[in-house]
Formats: C-alpha cells, structure tokens, sequence
C-alpha cells in the first residue's frame, strides 16, 4: 500500500504538495522564526525544489526527512541572504563615513545592485561618482577638469552619494 502511494506522489504534483505542505511549514515555521509570509515562500521554495529533484531521492532516509534535509537548507540560504543583504544596507547608510568592506562591494549582487542605481541617477551625479570612485581622480583634478570649484565638486559628490544610497535601499529588498 505505502508503495501505490509514493507512486501517487511521484506523479501527481498537486497530492505531492497537499501531503507534504502541513509538515514543511511546521517544520519551517519553528526552525526559521520568519514571518508567515516568508515562511510559505520557503515552504514553496522547499517544495518545488523536492519535486523537481525527486529523481534524486535514493531512499535512504524517509522522505520526510529527504524533504526536511531541503527545508532546512532552504533556510540558511535565507539567512545568509538576509545578512549579506543586512550589512550592504548598513554599509550603504554609513557611506559618508566609512567605506564598504571590499568582498561585501565586489560581491555578484551588490556589483549589480550598484550597476542599476548608478543607471538611474542624473548625469552629473553619475560623472562624478565614476570620476572620483571608478577612475580614482581627487577631487581636485574633476574639478579642474570641469570647471568648477573643489568646493563644488565635493558638494556634488556628497548629494551624489546620497541620491546612490537612496536608490540602492529603495530597490535593496529584491536586489540582493
């Protein structure tokens, strides 16, 4: 009986999740402490994952706990997300202060992130980040270079810096 079953569950997608969902999200509920809303987008996550790769299921363990094993790394790459996307924030709102840690600016995501914010900012904010942060120049040779005042150029460059940091915590929730 147990095996007409689990044959019923490796063919029917929608008995898969009704059979498995009350139990994931029990398990997922208790072990993350995440809001409901985050709790069933891991449930989902978890087990659209376990449906695809149910070729890979060997048996070994039950499959709830083959599931389970899913569920629970499923929740710490949201929580490795969480942090990375945490300390990009906290760096973005100490810019004017501090630098953002090298691994944490090279990585894949804030790289993109940066990318897309530098896209949509005005020209002149844009020209001077990039002069000042991607081609190195001082302050005063973008100055020279545009025929302004230092003193102009570092108030651009702080305005500019605010309009980046802006529009990275904007659009930060699904960017990273």
């Amino acid at each position: 009986m147990l095996h007409i079953a689990l044959m019923r569950l490796e063919s029917d997608p929608a008995a898969f999740f009704d059979e498995f969902y009350p139990r994931v999200f029990r398990f997922i509920a208790s072990a993350s402490g995440a809001p409901p809303a985050d709790v069933d987008d891991l449930v989902q996550e978890t087990l659209l994952n376990a449906w695809r790769n149910r070729g890979q299921f060997r048996g070994d363990a039950s499959l709830d706990s083959w599931i389970l094993a899913i569920a629970r790394n499923r929740i710490r790459m949201r929580r490795r997300a969480d942090r990375s996307r945490d300390e990009f924030e906290a760096a973005l709102k100490a810019i004017d202060h501090k630098e953002i840690p090298e691994d944490l600016a090279r990585s894949a995501e804030a790289v993109g992130a940066v990318r897309r914010a530098l896209d949509s900012l005005e020209a002149g904010h844009r020209d001077v980040l990039l002069r000042r942060y991607f081609q190195g120049l001082p302050i005063r040779l973008i100055a020279a270079s545009l025929g302004e005042t230092e003193k102009a150029i570092e108030s651009r460059l702080h305005r500019a810096r605010e309009a980046l940091r802006d529009r990275l915590l904007q659009g930060g929730d699904d960017e990273l």
